[in-house]
């Protein structure tokens, strides 16, 4: 999991203009992510802060820029270790739901940004359709049965992104015959 907490960069977003949470920043910079690897930071900050970025103080701009590194090094990993960046368990599942919702229109936001084609490899259109789907979530969840259906959609998403950067960016073959 990552190191960053969300509230930590939920307040940074919210007490510097920018106009998404904190799981949509982390959404359109893993939708950058998944179509090129060498996304700079300075893009995404301004992608969230527009700008308002000039604004950040030391210690916020060190709280994004650590949330872009955990991201880019999670979310190149071949370990399945990427994480969606989402409020804690502890937090009401509507607030949950409403952050997923809000992650998946950043991904797509990223994503649609950072390919311009109109064609996807693979099942990434049909995978696109469901986040787009997953984006207007209805957020008035509560109880056992709502728990875990957003247990069960937060992990589709979570896979659904690492298939995507898996047609949009497959890892480099090695060359074994040497």
């Amino acid at each position: 999991m990552q190191n960053s907490s969300y509230h930590d960069i939920e307040d940074v977003v919210n007490n510097n203009g920018a106009s998404v949470s904190a799981a949509e920043a982390h959404g359109i910079l893993s939708g950058m992510l998944c179509v090129n690897n060498d996304i700079a930071a300075e893009d995404w900050l301004t992608h969230v802060f527009g700008e308002s970025r000039d604004d950040l103080s030391i210690d916020e701009e060190e709280s994004m820029l650590g949330l872009f590194a955990e991201t880019c090094q999670l979310i190149q990993a071949v370990d399945f270790s990427f994480e969606l960046f989402l409020p804690e368990e502890d937090a009401l599942l509507d607030e949950r739901a409403h952050a997923l919702s809000g992650w998946c229109q950043g991904f797509l936001y990223g994503i649609g940004y950072a390919n311009s084609e109109n064609s996807w490899p693979g099942d990434c259109e049909e995978i696109l359709h469901d986040l787009a789907d997953i984006s207007r979530l209805d957020e008035n969840a509560s109880g056992e049965e709502d728990e875990l259906a957003y247990t069960e959609i937060s992990e589709f998403v979570r896979i659904s992104v690492q298939l995507i950067r898996g047609d949009l960016l497959p890892p480099p073959i090695k060359n074994y015959l040497h």
